[in-house]
């Protein structure tokens, strides 16, 4: 409810309530217009999950037992994307969404609390209104019957409402505290990432400028150093709504925290299909099971580790284990793609293959490699230590779609996490090509616009648009000319403008020839006596 709210309470922060938080980069669902949240805002609850002895689950949540139900941050907010196409919008599930900007989703917190809930006095004002706003809507306006009458929701009744207004109403000042005091954690792990390179010149932006990306690894090292100095509950946020005044950023320096990274590590968001194809994972290949994988995901933005959901870990881990790629939404000249097809096992197959556990290292493409050398001892440690926490029950079982029985919390060591800590073991994921048209932009920063671009190394621009859903047939990619930005915008409410110069954004790599078992692979394929083959084998890559 609060969540719903918030447009009515601060339009200028969040935007009018029939955006629909549309100026973060969510989306409504195109199916179902009676969802009351966008895609990728699911609802929890604080009552938790019936579970036996063993922690295993006993039912679905249900949410009209006592408790609150919450927004969460569900997985669709990052892995459904969007491409125009001419009958309209269409949904790419597991594909990366473009147009999503978490730091600016978190940042919208951050002025709320600065704004409404940094003193007791803004708080109990503030609670006052919110009050009167709930009071003020219809009853079914935060639980739609149209929607959860045939969601499987089957249990939010109309008493579920009533009873949810109460709850929130019975304790409003405490819970917005609460909500001040959460956001002020997560602003302290910002204040330390501004002592790394991203307080340099050539730092990468945080909110509104990282349209499609998240940095999962680095904003997670410094949550979990915020939360060993600030536990939850002890933060006291002051009149400006600044940090608790008993952390101080500045005390954290390398020399006593190696295990803070020096640079920034802003990545793309992948796309998560096909995961039975894939023996390793994350950009560096650091975590190989499915259900790791997952954990990994997640914690950047719980935050928490005794928070996170080994049921829906597994769930997902499932779910994902057999989600097919989009098909590709455009036309597709089929005897082109044929020969191209030739090209691409002569070329491209041999790195891009399923379950290829190589790492490829800045010697052999040349890639951007902040990204890869995030971790070190002191870094992976505190990592490894934050991923048990997350598994809180040993005996916690999940099965597998062939019905392996799997007891994730009893892993430990390379079976949870890999150490790449070093530089000898330092590098990327040569990624299976499936559903690759959905991927744009390309390379683990998303530093390269299109196809195109990427296998005409010359072509690169050093600056290009990223946030829009239309679509370049020719070159393969989101639209990323900045001389359209008039044309697309509208419909891109997260546009920005991606800056090749900026520290972690360099789009270098997969840019020369290379040797592979023996024999030359062409990476490079510039020059006027490559455009037919240039041709086939993006007309090829398309079909993937």
């Amino acid at each position: 409810m609060l969540q719903r709210v918030l447009p009515d309470l601060a339009p200028e922060i969040w935007g009018r309530n029939d955006e629909n938080f549309g100026r973060f980069g969510f989306f409504a669902d195109p199916d179902d217009k009676s969802r009351p949240l966008p895609l990728g805002l699911g609802i929890a609850s604080t009552a938790g999950r019936p579970l036996d002895a063993s922690g295993n689950p006993l039912g679905e949540i249900d949410f009209a037992k006592p408790g609150l139900n919450v927004v969460t941050l569900a997985c669709g907010a990052c892995h459904i994307g969007q491409v125009q196409t001419p009958d309209g919008p269409a949904l790419v599930d597991g594909a990366p969404n473009t147009k999503m900007d978490v730091r600016k989703w978190r940042d919208a917190y951050s002025r709320t609390v600065a704004a409404y809930f940094s003193t007791p006095e803004k708080i109990k004002a503030s609670a006052e209104r919110i009050a009167a706003i709930i009071d003020a809507k219809p009853n079914g306006y935060f639980y739609p019957p149209a929607y959860f009458g045939k969601s499987g929701f089957l249990n939010f009744t109309p008493n579920v409402e009533v009873a949810q207004r109460a709850a929130l109403k019975k304790n409003l000042p405490g819970i917005l505290a609460t909500f001040a005091c959460g956001t002020v954690q997560r602003e302290a792990g910002i204040e330390l990432q501004k002592q790394t390179s991203y307080g340099n010149w050539n730092g990468p932006g945080f909110s509104g400028f990282s349209t499609g990306q998240q940095d999962g690894s680095g904003d997670l090292i410094f949550q979990l150093l915020v939360a060993k100095a600030m536990p939850p509950g002890e933060c006291q946020p002051n009149a400006a709504g600044g940090l608790n005044r008993n952390f101080d950023a500045t005390a954290f320096k390398s020399s006593s925290h190696p295990e803070i990274p020096p640079f920034a590590t802003i990545t793309d968001i992948p796309s998560v299909w096909n995961q039975q194809e894939r023996s390793l994972a994350q950009w560096d290949g650091s975590v190989k099971m499915a259900f790791w994988r997952n954990i990994a995901a997640q914690l950047p933005i719980v935050g928490d580790p005794s928070k996170i959901d080994l049921v829906n870990t597994g769930v997902v881990a499932n779910f994902l284990d057999g989600l097919p790629p989009a098909p590709y939404p455009f036309d597709v000249d089929m005897p082109s793609a044929l020969r191209g097809e030739a090209l691409f096992k002569d070329n491209c197959a041999v790195c891009h293959k399923p379950h290829n556990d190589t790492i490829y290292q800045f010697r052999d493409i040349g890639t951007d490699m902040n990204r890869a050398a995030v971790l070190n001892d002191a870094a992976f440690q505190l990592f490894a230590a934050g991923f048990q926490a997350s598994c809180h029950n040993q005996d916690f079982l999940y099965r597998t779609p062939t019905g392996e029985e799997v007891r994730p919390c009893r892993m430990a060591g390379e079976d949870v996490i890999t150490a790449r800590t070093t530089p000898a073991v330092q590098g990327y994921v040569a990624e299976v090509l499936d559903g690759v048209w959905a991927r744009a932009p390309y390379l683990h920063n998303g530093s390269v616009p299109t196809l195109y671009h990427l296998l005409v190394p010359t072509s690169r621009p050093a600056q290009f648009l990223r946030g829009a859903i239309q679509y370049d047939t020719a070159k393969v990619g989101y639209v990323w000319d900045p001389a359209v930005t008039g044309l697309v915008s509208d419909t891109s409410p997260t546009l920005t403008v991606y800056d090749t110069q900026k520290d972690g954004h360099a789009a270098t790599g997969h840019d020369r020839n290379l040797v592979v078992d023996g024999k030359l692979r062409r990476l490079d394929w510039s020059g006027q006596q490559y455009a037919d083959a240039l041709k086939d084998l993006i007309e090829y890559l398309k079909t993937r």
